[in-house]
C-alpha cells in the first residue's frame, strides 16, 4: 500500500476515533465514560511496559512501582491547600500552599518517575533475566512500603482522598495517542533497531558496537515516564490514592494484556487492553447477576491459558498492525 493511502487510512480512523470520544465525553453516561477512561489508562501502561519488557527483554515486575509514584506525585500537587495542611504536614510550606492543574502534576510526575528510573536502573540492569525481575520486584515492594508508612506524606494506609477529578476522556485519549505514536517512533528509528538487536543477543549487539546497559537505561526511563503519567491520569479519576491500588493485581494484569497482544507488539498491546477491559467489565457484569464472586477472576484466568496454549507469543506476536490485513478482505481498500 503506497504512502497516500496509509496516511488517508490513518486520519479517517483518527478523526473517526476522536468523534468517538466526543460523543461519549459530551453525551455518554458515567459508567460508560468510567470504562473507557481506564481502557486508555490501560493502553498507556501495556504499551510502556512493552518498551521495555517487550521490545527491549528487560524483565521488570516493578513498573507499576512508577505508577504509584506518578499517582501520589499528582494527588500532592493537586489536592486542595486546606487538606494538605492538615493531613500531609510533612510537606514543605510553599508546597502546602499552591494546588495545581492535572497538565504540570502529570509531567513532573513523569519527570519524577524518569529520574527514579535512570537511577534505580543504573543498578538493576546489570542484571538479567530472573535476576531482574525479583529486584524489580523489590523496587515495588519498596514503593509499597514507603507509601504505608510515610504518614505525613501519604498518609499511610489510608490514602490520600478528595482529589479533584479532572481526568476526563479527552486526556485519557490524549496521552494514550501520544504514547503509542511516541513508541511506535522509537521502535522505528535506530534506537528501536538497537533495542530489537539487545533483546535478541545482548552479546552480539554488544559485538558490533550498540551500548547494550544504555538502551535498556533509555527504554526503563521512557516506560517509566508514561507509566507515571498514567498514575497521574488514575488519581486524578479515580479521586483518591492508597497503596494498595498498585500491586501485585494491577502488575499482574498488565502483564497479562502485554503477553496476550504479543511481547513487541504495540498494536497488539492496544488491542489486548481494550479487549480486556471489556472482557473484565462483562465478567464483572456477569458475577454480579448470578451472585457467584470470584467467577470472573476464575474465566479471566482460562481465557488469558487458552490464548497461550494457542498462541503462545500473543495474539500480534511481534507484527504490527497494518492497513494491507484489509486488502485480504476486500479490494475496496
Amino acid at each position: 500500500m503506497n504512502k497516500n493511502k496509509h496516511a488517508l487510512y490513518l486520519m479517517i480512523s483518527m478523526g473517526l476515533f476522536f468523534c468517538a470520544v466526543y460523543l461519549l465525553d459530551a453525551y455518554g453516561n458515567h459508567y460508560y465514560q468510567r470504562v473507557s477512561n481506564l481502557m486508555m489508562i490501560y493502553v498507556i501502561l501495556t504499551v510502556s511496559l512493552n518498551l521495555s519488557n517487550g521490545i527491549v527483554g528487560i524483565s521488570s515486575l516493578g513498573q507499576i512501582g512508577f505508577m504509584s509514584i506518578g499517582a501520589y506525585v499528582s494527588a500532592i500537587l493537586t489536592l486542595p491547600p486546606g487538606l494538605k495542611e492538615h493531613w500531609l504536614t510533612g510537606l514543605p510550606h510553599w508546597m502546602s500552599t499552591i494546588q495545581s492543574g492535572l497538565f504540570p502534576a502529570m509531567i513532573l510526575a513523569g519527570i519524577l518517575a524518569a529520574a527514579i528510573a535512570f537511577l534505580v536502573g543504573i543498578v538493576i540492569l546489570r542484571l538479567q533475566g530472573v535476576f531482574a525481575a525479583v529486584t524489580t520486584l523489590g523496587f515495588l515492594i519498596i514503593v509499597k512500603v514507603v507509601a504505608e508508612n510515610w504518614m505525613t506524606v501519604t498518609r499511610g494506609g489510608r490514602g490520600i482522598s478528595s482529589l479533584p477529578t479532572y481526568t476526563n476522556l479527552w486526556w485519557t485519549s490524549a496521552v494514550a495517542v501520544i504514547t503509542v505514536y511516541v513508541v511506535l517512533r522509537i521502535i522505528r528509528s535506530p534506537y528501536g533497531r538497537s533495542m530489537l538487536a539487545v533483546r535478541e543477543h545482548d552479546l552480539a549487539a554488544q559485538s558490533i558496537g550498540i551500548n547494550a546497559p544504555r538502551i535498556r537505561l533509555l527504554a526503563f526511563v521512557i516506560s517509566a515516564f508514561f507509566t507515571a503519567v498514567a498514575g497521574a491520569l488514575w488519581a486524578n479519576l479515580i479521586g483518591v490514592v492508597s497503596p494498595g491500588s498498585f500491586y501485585l493485581w494491577l502488575t499482574l494484569l498488565i502483564i497479562i494484556m502485554m503477553v496476550v497482544g504479543g511481547m513487541g507488539s504495540v498494536t497488539g498491546s492496544v488491542f489486548s487492553a481494550i479487549g480486556f477491559t471489556i472482557l473484565l467489565e462483562l465478567l464483572r457484569g456477569f458475577e454480579n447477576k448470578i451472585a457467584v464472586y470470584g467467577i470472573s477472576s476464575i474465566i479471566f484466568a482460562i481465557v488469558f491459558m487458552l490464548v497461550i496454549i494457542f498462541h503462545p507469543d500473543g495474539v500480534m506476536g511481534d507484527r504490527e498492525f497494518s492497513w494491507d490485513w484489509f486488502k485480504r478482505i476486500t479490494p475496496l481498500f
